[in-house]
C-alpha cells in the first residue's frame, strides 16, 4: 500500500512504479492516468468524503467559527491546488465568499494567510496536531480516534461544502489481474464498504435493504 497524494500516485505509476490498483481522492488525477493509458478498466466511485476545519485541542489563534480563519495572523495550512485536499478546500472558501454571513472577499482573506501548503492531506492534520498551524481544511475521515484528542472540528455547512468522490481502477501494469479485481470486488462489496464507512467515509454505493 502507498497512501501518498494522488498527484504523487498517479505520477509514480506514469513513471514505471509497480501497481495493481490505484484510487485518487478526486476525478482530476484519476482522468489523469486514463488519458495516458495507464487504467485497464472504468474507474469506478469507491467512497465519498467531506471536509472539515481544524484546529489544535488549545486553540491559540481562538477559531471559533468559519469567519475567524480570516483574521489577520492566523496561520493556516493547506494542501497544495495539485492535491485533490487543496483544490477542494479552495473550492468551499469560494462557496463560502458568495454565503450569507461572511465578507466577498472571504476566499482571499483567508488565503493570504496560508503560511504552509502541503502535499498530502496527513501533512495538514500532522502540522495542526502538533500546533505549528492554527488552522487547517482535511477530511471528516481523516479525524481518527488517534487524532480527536489533538484537534477540535469546525464543522463547514453543507451548502459551502463538496462532496469528494473517490474513484478506482485497475492499473494496466497490473502484474496479478487476478488479486486486483479481488480487491476491486472487496473495497464494492457492502463489505468493504461498511469497513470505509466505519473509517469516517461516505458510501458510495448504497447497502442493500
Amino acid at each position: 500500500m502507498n497512501f501518498a497524494g494522488s498527484q504523487q500516485l498517479a505520477t509514480q505509476i506514469e513513471q514505471g512504479a509497480a501497481a495493481d490498483v490505484f484510487a485518487s481522492a478526486d476525478q482530476r488525477w484519476m482522468t489523469y492516468a486514463t488519458e495516458r493509458n495507464l487504467i485497464s478498466n472504468v474507474p469506478v466511485t469507491f467512497a465519498r468524503n467531506r471536509l472539515v476545519v481544524i484546529v489544535p485541542a488549545t486553540n491559540p489563534a481562538r477559531i471559533h467559527r468559519l469567519q475567524d480563519l480570516a483574521r489577520g495572523g492566523v496561520k493556516l495550512v493547506l494542501g497544495a491546488d495539485a492535491v485533490p485536499v487543496g483544490r477542494y478546500s479552495r473550492v468551499v472558501l469560494q462557496n463560502l465568499s458568495r454565503a450569507p454571513g461572511f465578507p466577498r472577499d472571504f476566499a482571499a482573506r483567508v488565503l493570504r494567510n496560508v503560511v504552509s501548503e502541503e502535499e498530502n492531506v496527513k501533512s495538514v492534520v500532522g502540522k495542526v496536531q502538533l500546533g505549528e498551524a492554527d488552522a487547517g481544511v482535511v477530511y471528516r475521515s481523516d479525524i481518527t480516534p488517534s487524532v480527536t484528542r489533538f484537534v477540535h472540528r469546525i464543522e463547514i455547512p453543507d451548502s459551502a461544502n463538496v462532496v469528494a468522490s473517490y474513484p478506482i481502477a485497475m492499473a494496466r501494469a497490473a502484474r496479478d489481474t487476478t488479486l486486483a479485481r479481488a480487491f476491486l470486488d472487496l473495497v464494492l462489496s457492502s463489505e468493504g464498504q461498511a469497513i470505509l464507512e466505519r473509517h469516517g467515509f461516505a458510501r458510495a454505493i448504497a447497502p442493500p435493504r
